[in-house]
């Protein structure tokens, strides 16, 4: 299974940071209710970024249950929000590579956008980018 070129500079997460991004993907991706093959790809590829196989394993038991994971805001970056930013790029791709943004995917990256330290304003902006390329994907 080929897996996404994250954006993010994984490399420079700490672990607790990287589990944030898997868990992050993992809401993402349960937020509609519907999990599609692209959706699950993705994730599969953002497990081999999390060094801790225990919380990888926590992880899958999310998707396995269509179970959402707590959240909490993102620790760290504060003077890097161009890093932050990325992983809403990546996080965007994830929830649009089944071609859709729902509803209630729009409800969780605005809050996922937030715990990022982003404003409203500014997720708004990530979502339009989002619905560019969702056009651009139709025949």
């Amino acid at each position: 299974m080929t897996g996404i070129k994250f954006k993010a500079p994984v490399d420079a997460m700490d672990a607790q940071q990287k589990e944030w991004f898997a868990t992050a993907m993992v809401s993402m991706i349960l937020a509609d209710g519907d999990v599609s093959q692209g959706e699950v790809d993705s994730l599969m590829s953002t497990f081999t970024v999390i060094c801790n196989p225990d919380s990888a394993s926590r992880l899958r038991k999310f998707l396995q249950f269509k179970t959402m994971p707590d959240l909490k805001a993102f620790s760290g970056w504060s003077k890097n929000p161009k890093g932050r930013a990325l992983m809403l790029i990546d996080l965007m791709e994830t929830a649009i590579s089944d071609r859709s943004f729902s509803p209630k995917e729009r409800d969780q990256f605005m809050r996922i956008g937030k715990l990022l330290g982003f404003n409203n304003q500014q997720v708004e902006q990530f979502i339009s980018l989002g619905d560019k390329a969702i056009n651009s994907m139709m025949p």
